[in-house]
């Protein structure tokens, strides 16, 4: 069971994820974690129980390595540069303001996310 991302793309591909779950306390918005390092042709294990548990709708941030293409998305969050595991918060400073874009993973228990250009 899980989120599997993959790199579809010809290089390397910086990841971070974001779902709804019970740990953000007084309802600070979705858990947020990254980032993962895929390079092209690797799939990621990036969460390991079921998908829609808590929601059908997850959000993801990808960048290409050397300045290269971004998906991204409106739900805009700061987001360190360096590995993380936290809760959205809109207002803390470090780390650089990156679009979140948002993705349905329906009513599966494993979904995968193909990044490509």
């Amino acid at each position: 069971m899980g989120l599997t991302i993959c790199n579809r793309f010809h290089t390397r591909v910086h990841v971070s994820i974001g779902f709804y779950d019970n740990t953000c306390l007084y309802n600070t918005g979705p858990h947020i974690m990254g980032w993962w390092n895929l390079d092209p042709g690797r799939c990621a294990l990036v969460y390991a129980n079921r998908v829609n548990q808590y929601s059908r709708m997850w959000f993801f941030v990808g960048e290409a390595a050397n300045n290269g293409p971004v998906w991204a998305g409106e739900y805009v969050t700061q987001v360190p540069d360096q590995a993380f595991n936290r809760c959205w918060r809109p207002s803390v400073s470090g780390g650089h303001p990156r679009g979140f874009r948002l993705f349905d993973v329906g009513d599966n228990e494993n979904f995968t996310l193909n990044l490509t250009g």
